[in-house]
């Protein structure tokens, strides 16, 4: 909207620059704002704890290679035979050539390499995904790091050492959770001036001295993009469940492009499905087991029959189609088929997700039983379970190409279905960004004062590879916070600011009271930001009292429910040496060193 446009309109806030969302790529343009001596308001949609988009929940890995010319090659194959601009190509290939030095330089870690670590079990856990597309040019010399030598991918290292570049900057760094931007500001040449934030649910006009950079994510939970933009009736998300799609609507409001609206990743098991879950709720990112492939067990989309090669490797969700890896035409929901033997099997793996499904397994004691069950044709069905029984006879898939070795016939008797859904890792479209990462109008000039990173017009065209989402967010994150800082200075003709308390930070440095016999532990191993306890000892400071969580952010749906359990076990041990929660490692893990942490400081 242009301030020529608002009945008696008021600044009511001043910054020198913008950020909306705080994930990573808007931790990483706040933070080389701010170090360019900018005051910046960062403002997500989220509450506390949930802030972070999808860099908290992803697999936390960062493109790298060997050989610049190398990488080179091999992303031109992976963008082919879609264009991209080529002076974004050489700015993307020149920040993954020297991301082992941005690692340390800007974020102050040694980067893990994953190509001389191959045994490590980091590694070994994306064998399959590093590289996604070893027989493209270039592919043997690209690596992938992290930002420490952990046993899972997941578990959220990259966004905490993130976030904390922004909390070491908070004199000059504003967060604002749950205040979402509704609108942008343009002044009467069509410059991007500031935004109207929603906070406390009243609309705050914040003015951007420098200019506005947009970081709020794709659109993976919003249902109606999904179908328009991606062609699908249902995804469930697999990160963040307040990505609906916010920078496509604000920088539509100003006239932006928009690009790779129909590309997004998908995860999970086969070509990009997850265990059915609730509506609103975040699928969960699971691991497709070789049983899930390999014996009597098949996979049926909404109408009963077989789709695709159940053991054809996942890239990002896409299918190899005549040499061309695109997502399959996904529908509702599909169903993984198996039969007694196989439940048998599927029952072994150390896999709570796996085993979650099991328990809601769908049984019947016929093909034609579980057809009306699951709502099929009972010819169409009972024919496609014939028919994988002859080809598993004869060893060879007609149909879609599996491994014949893989195939077992069902046998008669119990028959099963577990309900799968389509997932969305992350989308990529968004505002169409060029090599500076300003924000650009259809006729190719940019937008002036409005920058953006991240997901949100991501420069991904087309095939992706595992690390490449989260290098461009630093890689771009930096560029948009560097170039936004070097803006002119537009000063407001007035501000007349509101209550010191709507406009007040809400993170600040906190000081924690204690009592006699009384420690204080922190932690920032969990799901969440900082866990925080105190724990209260005898008078002796031999056995331990009490102790209680002072703040934490863990998730709702399982983090929060295992704290109290898991306190109550560690007082009764008098020691933090008892079980973790399974399926909460992380927070057992927060839960656990925070206590730790406490103990550690007793005299």
């Amino acid at each position: 909207m242009l301030t020529t446009q608002i009945n008696n309109f008021n600044w009511q806030a001043d910054f020198d620059v913008i950020v909306i969302g705080f994930g990573g790529a808007g931790a990483t343009a706040a933070r080389f704002a701010a170090d360019n001596n900018c005051k910046v308001l960062l403002t997500d949609v989220a509450p506390v704890g949930h802030e972070g988009g999808n860099t908290r929940y992803c697999g936390q890995m960062i493109a790298g290679t060997k050989s610049k010319f190398s990488y080179q090659k091999y992303y031109s194959k992976m963008t082919a035979p879609f264009d991209l601009n080529q002076k974004i190509i050489d700015t993307f290939v020149d920040g993954v050539a020297d991301m082992p030095n941005y690692l340390k330089k800007y974020l102050h870690v040694e980067p893990f390499s994953f190509l001389a670590h191959p045994d490590r079990p980091a590694v070994q856990s994306v064998k399959g995904d590093f590289p996604d597309y070893p027989d493209y040019p270039g592919a043997s010399d690209y690596d992938l790091y992290t930002v420490h030598d952990g046993q899972q991918i997941e578990d959220g290292a990259l966004w905490k050492v993130l976030r904390n570049e922004v909390m070491k900057r908070l004199d000059h760094i504003t967060v604002w959770y749950e205040s979402p931007a509704i609108h942008l500001v343009q002044d009467s040449t069509g410059k991007v001036v500031g935004a109207v934030i929603n906070r406390h649910g009243q609309e705050v006009y914040v003015h951007a001295k420098k200019g506005v950079v947009l970081t709020a994510g794709g659109f993976e939970n919003d249902p109606e993009r999904i179908q328009d933009y991606l062609g699908v009736p249902k995804m469930v998300p697999m990160g963040t469940l307040y990505n609906k799609g916010d920078s496509i609507n604000l920088s539509i409001e100003v006239g932006a492009d928009q690009w790779h609206t129909s590309v997004y990743n998908g995860g999970g098991l086969y070509h990009g499905l997850t265990y059915a879950v609730a509506n609103g709720q975040r699928g969960i990112l699971s691991y497709t087991w070789p049983e899930l492939y390999t014996g009597s067990i098949f996979v049926v989309g909404n109408d009963g029959t077989r789709y695709f090669a159940e053991d054809q490797h996942s890239k990002a969700g896409y299918l190899f189609i005549h040499g061309f890896g695109r997502h399959p035409y996904l529908t509702t929901q599909s169903w993984i088929i198996f039969d007694q033997k196989q439940k048998a099997k599927l029952e072994q793996i150390q896999d709570s997700a796996l085993q979650s499904a099991l328990n809601k397994a769908i049984a019947a004691s016929s093909a034609s039983e579980l057809a009306a069950k699951l709502n099929f044709d009972s010819t169409i069905f009972t024919n496609t379970v014939k028919d994988f029984n002859e080809l598993a006879k004869l060893g060879k898939d007609y149909s879609f190409s599996r491994n014949g070795q893989t195939m077992t016939p069902l046998a008669d008797g119990q028959i099963y279905a577990i309900k799968l859904q389509p997932a969305a890792l992350n989308t990529q479209g968004g505002p169409r960004r060029n090599e500076k990462a300003e924000v650009l109008k259809p006729d190719g000039s940019a937008i002036k004062g409005l920058y953006s990173a991240g997901e949100a017009g991501s420069i991904t065209t087309n095939q992706y590879q595992a690390g490449q989402d989260v290098a461009e967010l630093l890689i771009f994150g930096k560029i948009a916070g560097e170039n936004v800082a070097q803006e002119p200075v537009e000063k407001a003709d007035s501000v007349a600011p509101l209550d010191p308390k709507i406009l007040a930070s809400d993170e600040q440095t906190e000081n924690y009271q204690l009592g006699a016999n009384q420690f204080l532990g922190k932690s920032d191993q969990g799901m969440g930001n900082e866990f925080v306890v105190k724990v209260t000892m005898d008078k002796n400071n031999q056995n331990i009292q009490d102790i209680n969580v002072i703040k934490q952010s863990e998730t709702k749906e399982i983090g929060q429910k295992i704290i109290k359990p898991l306190l109550h076990n560690i007082i009764e041990s008098n020691s933090t040496n008892v079980d973790a929660v399974s399926g909460a490692s992380l927070t057992s893990k927060a839960v656990k060193s925070a206590v730790d942490d406490a103990l550690a400081k007793i005299k």
